[in-house]
């Protein structure tokens, strides 16, 4: 009805609704440094109209919600680049450190290490009989052994920090799960009864961009506000449940694997930190394998030339290095109770230097595979405690609790952990085979010689021995640059998605205070139009 009365009303609802956005905006100020807060808005809309006398009056305002000035897609992309930057920056972390270890910059790495090792050979062939330059082989021998070993013994302590690293960032997803489904139940629970959880909101927002820089996640809101969070296609939190991930042990590596609901999730994990330090893990072992190739190598083809010579004191047959262990592992998923053991070299000549698996179809018949190339390399008959032997290996396979199950494997490996095994086999100079036959001793330095060319010969995957090791080191550093680049275009695109956002999202101090203003010119004017109706009806009243 168009009256005095109406006009206050209408004043009065003007006042209520001022009031209420200066709230917002006096809310906004307040938070306009609290990481994660998202500027918001009270929606101001006419109230319904009435008809008087064959017109429509307005009957003031009202806030009908306070939302959130938000952009999903934008908080998508910024999660899915706060992924790949936590990716990268910790695969460059493990790359650098790796970098470090084995490069040969200052020339006192392992690659200057082989070089002095077959040189002093070369000075031993100069002078055979020279009682200083079999202790200068064997000084740079030992020096050649122990870069092998240092260089094992820190990639092993980087693979033990990994699985720290793992065992913090898993646990802190977890708990970063338990908190997302807390606030999934309060977000629920408030927008049930029509109003918005707003705060709420900004604090899962903040805790899913979080959880994206420790690992990549695909999320999905339902009708109720609640949201579901998947990692590789398998849910960490639906609803107000989760799944926790967790850890296990990979035989392989001594590495964390990433397991939810029994299912490793490694292969499917794209990004994050946990993506990284799982790339991590791998360039370290791949790394390891290499260096345990090429001391195996160095000890198998020294080791043959070494034993064809004489020492000064008549010996022969002796090996430089110590002769290479062999690594026997029983497979993690057998079933049967047969043990594996005794692994030994039998023949240096017949050392593949290949990985093997014995693979049992039953309890009494077994197949050795070579799984560098997938041949077949023998077969039998298995007889508990029976010697398997083959290209220069032998060892047993025991059936301790029970005979081996169909399905059952065994690996078997001559490079596994060389390079945390080498070391000499010798300590006398004298025992140094420089002489090619015991009647040229001391003067005959032909195998001596034969030992200093095989440092030009392509004994490791069709390279030198510093070819090979140089490779690695390329490789390494090639690696380094790419993640190094990867993270600093990963870095920028963040900061400007970050910056859209906050042009969006963001509180402007400046346009908070001229909204202000504007709020507060328009609850003054609301109350003179309620201070000019009263007056109006005192009048009224004043006349009648």
């Amino acid at each position: 009805m168009a009256s005095l009365n109406s006009v206050l009303d209408i004043a009065k609802t003007a006042l209520l609704a001022n009031q209420k956005a200066i709230n917002v905006t006096s809310h906004n100020i307040s938070n306009a440094n609290t990481e994660g807060y998202t500027r918001q808005k009270a929606v101001l809309e006419p109230m319904n109209s009435v008809r008087n006398g064959g017109l429509y009056f307005g009957t003031g305002v009202d806030v009908t919600s306070i939302e959130r000035v938000y952009d999903r897609f934008q908080s998508v992309q910024i999660r899915t680049a706060a992924s790949a930057l936590g990716r990268y920056e910790t695969k460059g972390e493990h790359l650098t450190g790796l970098e470090a270890l084995v490069n040969d910059m200052d020339g006192a790495g392992l690659s200057s290490k082989i070089t002095d090792f077959f040189n002093s050979f070369q000075d031993l062939g100069n002078d055979p009989s020279s009682y200083s330059e079999r202790s200068a082989l064997l000084s740079n021998a030992s020096l050649l052994t122990d870069a092998f070993n240092t260089i094992d013994a820190t990639i092993r302590l980087n693979l033990e920090s990994i699985n720290k690293e793992l065992e913090s960032a898993v646990q802190e997803i977890n708990i970063t799960a338990s908190q997302i489904a807390d606030l999934n139940h309060g977000i629920s629970s408030i927008e049930a009864s029509g109003m918005k959880a707003n705060d709420l909101r900004d604090k899962r927002d903040l805790l899913l961009e979080n959880l994206s820089s420790m690992v990549d996640i695909s999320t999905m809101e339902g009708d109720t506000g609640q949201i579901d969070v998947y990692i590789g296609g398998f849910f960490l939190v639906t609803g107000v449940n989760t799944a926790p991930l967790e850890l296990d042990i990979n035989p392989e590596n001594q590495v964390y694997d990433i397991v939810s609901n029994g299912t490793v999730l490694n292969s499917r994990i794209t990004g994050g930190s946990i993506k990284g330090h799982i790339e991590g893990s791998q360039i370290y072992t791949d790394a390891q394998d290499k260096l345990n190739l090429l001391a195996v190598s160095i000890t198998k083809e020294v080791n043959i030339q070494h034993q064809a010579g004489y020492g000064l004191d008549g010996s022969t047959g002796v090996d430089f290095f110590a002769s290479p262990s062999v690594y026997t592992q029983a497979g993690t998923n057998n079933t049967g109770g047969a043990v594996i053991s005794g692994g030994t070299v039998t023949d240096l000549n017949l050392l593949t230097l290949d990985d093997y698996e014995v693979r049992f179809s039953g309890a009494a018949n077994y197949t050795v595979v070579n799984t560098d190339t997938n041949a077949v390399v023998t077969s039998g008959a298995y007889t508990s405690g029976g010697s398997i032997t083959f290209e220069g290996l032998s060892f047993t396979v025991t059936s301790t609790a029970g005979a081996p199950a169909a399905g059952d494997k065994f690996t078997v490996s001559s490079r596994k952990n060389a390079a945390e095994n080498i070391g000499l086999s010798i300590t006398d100079p004298n025992k140094i085979a420089a002489a090619a036959t015991l009647a040229g001793t001391p003067g005959d330095n032909t195998n001596a010689m034969a030992l200093a060319d095989l440092k030009d010969s392509l004994a490791v995957d069709g390279a030198t021995f510093s070819e090979y090791y140089n490779g690695l080191v390329s490789d390494v550093g090639f690696d380094t640059s790419e993640a190094s680049g990867n993270y600093a275009a990963n870095t920028r695109l963040l900061e400007q998605l970050k910056a859209s956002r906050e042009s969006v999202s963001g509180v402007s101090i400046e346009e908070e205070a001229i909204n202000l203003i504007k709020l507060q010119r328009a609850y003054e004017a609301a109350a003179k139009i309620m201070t000019t109706a009263d007056q109006m009806l005192e009048t009224i009243i004043n006349i009648i």
